[in-house]
C-alpha cells in the first residue's frame, strides 16, 4: 500500500473510486436513476480543472496498491467552501477535507484514517490547525469522523441532482489530535 500526493495522471483512477464509492455508499439514499447515470467519461474535465485551475489552494492525496492501482482519495483545501451561517463559529474551522472516498472492499483497514492524517499534515504545515468536514447525513459512514475526533457542529442544504438532502458538519479545533489517533496500516 502506498499513499502520496495526487498528479493529472492519477485522475482516471481518482474517478472510478469517486463514482464507485458513491453506488455503493448511497445506493440506498440516492436515486437510482442518479447513480446509473454518473459517467467515468463525463468527469474528467472536471477533475482536470481541479488539478490545473484550482479555485482555492486544494490538494488530493491517494492511496494506491502496490501495483498502482487507485483505491482511495482525499481532498484538502485550505479554506472551507461552506461557512454555513447558521451554525455558530463556523468561521473558525479555516482548513477542510472536502472529500474522502475509500473502495467498499478496502474500507474498515485504516486507509481512510491515514488519508485525513495526511490532509491534517498538509494543514498543520501551512499554520492551518482546525478543519472542517461535510457530509451526507443519511451517509452510514459519518460516525468515522466522530472516531477521530470530530465534533458535530450542525447541519445545512446540499442540492444533488434534483433533490436536496441534509448535510452535517464536524469539526476539530486542534487538528494535531487526528495525527495521535492510533489506527492507522
Amino acid at each position: 500500500m502506498n499513499f502520496r500526493l495526487a498528479t493529472i495522471e492519477d485522475i482516471p483512477g481518482i474517478i472510478k473510486v469517486s463514482i464507485d464509492t458513491w453506488r455503493t455508499t448511497y445506493r440506498e439514499i440516492l436515486p437510482t436513476d442518479f447513480l446509473n447515470n454518473l459517467s467515468y467519461e463525463d468527469g474528467i474535465s472536471k477533475w482536470q480543472q481541479r488539478f490545473t485551475e484550482p479555485e482555492r489552494y486544494i490538494f488530493f492525496y491517494i492511496a494506491e496498491t502496490d501495483s498502482k492501482e487507485v483505491i482511495g482519495f482525499a481532498l484538502g483545501s485550505l479554506e472551507q467552501s461552506d461557512p454555513t451561517p447558521n451554525i455558530p463559529d463556523i468561521n473558525k474551522y479555516i482548513g477542510e477535507l472536502k472529500a474522502i472516498y475509500v473502495l467498499k472492499e478496502n474500507q474498515r483497514r485504516g486507509i481512510g484514517v491515514r488519508l485525513v492524517k495526511l490532509i491534517a499534515e498538509k494543514l498543520v504545515e501551512q499554520d492551518i490547525n482546525s478543519m472542517v468536514v461535510w457530509v451526507l447525513k443519511d451517509n452510514p459512514n459519518w460516525k468515522f469522523y466522530e472516531i477521530l475526533g470530530g465534533k458535530y457542529l450542525g447541519q445545512g442544504i446540499q442540492k444533488i441532482g434534483e433533490s436536496d438532502y441534509i448535510k452535517i458538519a464536524f469539526g476539530w479545533e486542534d487538528i494535531s489530535k487526528i495525527l495521535t489517533y492510533k489506527r492507522s496500516i
